[in-house]
Order: structure tokens, then sequence, then C-alpha cells
């Protein structure tokens, strides 16, 4: 199987259109015409990764976060970017990335976090007029009231994750309708606050967007950008079994370690 397989594969089931405007996704290095034999899932592509991939004579590596993002000007093996893309060359390995295509698609992420959370019902937050069903974030209603804190543990224990933060006037608040964006969300708080959601989840939560919220009487959970994603590497091992290729997870991080 080629390269250009694997991508096929992946534009029709979370179509690149489907991405915002400021990403970047699809092939980042390497060539469509490469023979693909074995694929290493990764949310980032750090240098540790493509070690690991080095090592393990893997052919393409595919993330979530997109390794390069702006225009590159140089490629210098001193720098952290320059080396990561001369290994990658020099070893023949290709990087795709698929990012906010594979949050917004239906069937993608964002839908694939909510059902680990048990969630039935879904409706897109932020939706994309061009496919129906898809867009950024997904609400939802519960059958019945829970509290805060017990939402709270409910998410920890889906993502096996230690700790959580939550911003909230009253932890034992009881509430029902709640609001997802798995990564780095709280540009959505607002809208989330229009659609009358008690409880709104996601990452990279800052100081004045998680006061403003919560003097607002919205409740918020910070799950942390690289624990609300980690998912991503069963959902892309889940889609690639079909290709009958040697698929293999490598996950470097958190970034951030609680102490």
């Amino acid at each position: 199987m080629m390269v250009k397989d694997v991508i096929k594969l992946f534009e029709q089931r979370f179509p690149v259109k489907n991405a915002e405007d400021w990403d970047n996704v699809g092939l980042l290095v390497g060539d469509r015409k490469s023979e693909v034999k074995k694929i290493q899932v990764s949310l980032d592509a750090t240098e540790k990764a493509i070690d690991h991939a080095v090592e393990n004579e893997v052919d393409m590596i595919i993330t979530h976060h997109p390794m390069i993002f702006k225009g590159i000007k140089n490629i210098d093996y001193s720098t952290v970017l320059g080396r990561k893309i001369i290994k990658l060359i020099r070893n023949g390995i290709t990087l795709y990335a698929m990012h906010t295509n594979l949050d917004a698609t239906k069937g993608g992420l964002n839908d694939f976090v909510v059902e680990l959370l048990g969630a039935t019902g879904t409706a897109v937050l932020d939706e994309n007029i061009e496919e129906a069903g898809t867009g950024i974030g997904r609400v939802y209603t519960l059958d019945k009231s829970i509290t805060v804190k017990e939402y709270a543990d409910l998410v920890k224990n889906t993502f096996e994750i230690p700790r959580v933060r939550i911003i909230s006037e009253n932890i034992e608040k009881n509430i029902r309708k709640i609001a997802v964006v798995n990564g780095s969300g709280m540009s959505y708080w607002r809208k989330v606050k229009s659609l009358g959601a008690d409880l709104f989840i996601t990452g990279d939560i800052g100081y004045h967007e998680a006061l403003d919220a919560k003097e607002s009487g919205m409740s918020l959970i910070d799950i942390g950008h690289f624990e609300s994603e980690t998912c991503f590497t069963k959902l892309l091992k889940k889609v690639l079994e079909d290709l009958k290729l040697e698929v293999i997870i490598y996950n470097d991080g958190p970034v951030f370690i609680s102490y």
C-alpha cells in the first residue's frame, strides 16, 4: 500500500475542507508514492516520537497536532524543528496530520470523546455549514441531573487522569446540559453559555476566561489539552484496522505534570 492510499482513506472519511482556516492539515513531510507497511499514531510529532518511529522502522507517522503551522525560512539541524524534518526525510518517514478536520467531522474526535463519556443525542456546538453534523464541539443533555463533582469523577475515570481543574461557584451544583470541546476550546464559552449549558468541558482554560465564566454562573472542567485528546490514537487505530497494516501507538507526554 502507498501513502496516497492511506491519505485517500482518511480524506474521504475526514475531509480536509472541514479543517479550520488557520489550521495546517494533510501531508506535511514525505512522498505520496512511498510504500507503507507500518504506521505510528502519535498525538504530537515530538523528537522522541520521531526517534521511536525510526527505531521501530515505521514508514508513516500520523499525528493530531500539525508539526508545521507556519512558513519555514530554513531547515537547520541545530533547531528542533529542522532536526525533526531532517530525521523524517533521512529515514524515509512520511508525516501526516489530521487536526480540526478530525475534530469536527461526524464520527471524528469530538464524537468519539462524547461517546466515551456515554453521551447520546448530541448536537454540534459550532456547526460547519458545508456539511451536516460537522463542526467544533458537541452539546448533550443527561437523562437525569448530576453534580459537577460527580461528573468530574466520571471524566477522570473515563480518560484515566488523576486530576482535573474545576471552576464552579458550587461543585455540588446539579447540572444536566453539557458542552465538550476537546483540546483548547475556551473561545467558545460564551456560545456554550448562550445555548443554556450548565457545564463546559475543555482544556487550556486561562484565569481571566475562567473568572468571567464562573461569574456568569457557568461551571467548567479543565481536563487538560493532552488528556482530552490522547484517545485520538485509539480512534485512529480503529479506523486503520481495515487496511491490514501494522499500527503502533506512541505518545510522548503529557507536557504538564501534576505534582
